[in-house]
């Protein structure tokens, strides 16, 4: 749940009208980063041109440090439902047996991988340790080439990795005559995690231009 003011402000917050509609397309693509660098900064596009420039993204695809880029192969049947209310009481427990809601729960993605040799999961298998200390985010690309990041609230320009929790990379799935092979892949989003996303058109397209090694 968001942290709720106390005393409530004077009056309730404006909402802003709505001017262009938006909307993400298929996830076709994930690029890994690291949350902090070596030094222990947020690792970011410090401008929308920036961000949106394949000379910005190319040395970090050949960085031998924390701010290195790692793109994922093709990712499809993705499925990403966002996490329902967490509530307590209901019945005896609570007033006229209303439940209270307390938080929402994360928002799961889940995709498969397909016909892709196994060094290649092997290798995405590492990604599973730093998701395991925290400091693992992502950037998504969909199949128009968009580029969804986290915007900060407060510098304008500045865009930073999506956090993730709890990567999985399956093994093998062995599809025999009905199906290719596949591997699972899997992560969870904070709670509250699409509040500062934005949708970045790039003047390259991710899903091509960006090689992975």
């Amino acid at each position: 749940m968001p942290i709720c003011k106390c005393p409530a402000a004077a009056a309730l917050p404006d909402v802003p009208a709505i001017v262009c509609a938006e909307s993400f397309g298929q996830i076709q693509k994930v690029a890994f980063q690291r949350l902090t660098n070596d030094n222990g900064a947020k690792n970011s596009f410090t401008s929308e041109a920036a961000i949106t420039l394949l000379a910005s993204w190319t040395p970090k695809m050949t960085a031998a440090n924390g701010t290195k880029i790692v793109v994922s192969p093709y990712i499809q049947a993705p499925t990403a439902e966002a996490g329902a209310a967490r509530t307590f009481g209901g019945g005896n427990e609570t007033l006229g047996g209303v439940e209270e809601i307390i938080g929402r729960e994360p928002t799961p993605f889940t995709g498969v991988i397909r016909k892709a040799p196994q060094e290649v999961i092997k290798a995405l298998k590492e990604m599973q340790c730093e998701s395991w200390g925290d400091n693992l985010g992502i950037f998504l690309f969909d199949e128009n080439g968009a580029i969804g990041a986290i915007k900060d609230a407060t510098t304008e320009g500045t865009f930073y990795p999506i956090p993730i929790r709890s990567l999985f990379i399956g093994d093998k799935t062995l599809g025999g005559l009905e199906a290719p092979d596949s591997n699972a892949i899997q992560w969870s989003f904070l709670p509250n995690w699409s509040d500062d996303l934005a949708i970045v058109v790039p003047a390259f397209n991710p899903l091509t231009d960006l090689k992975t090694a």
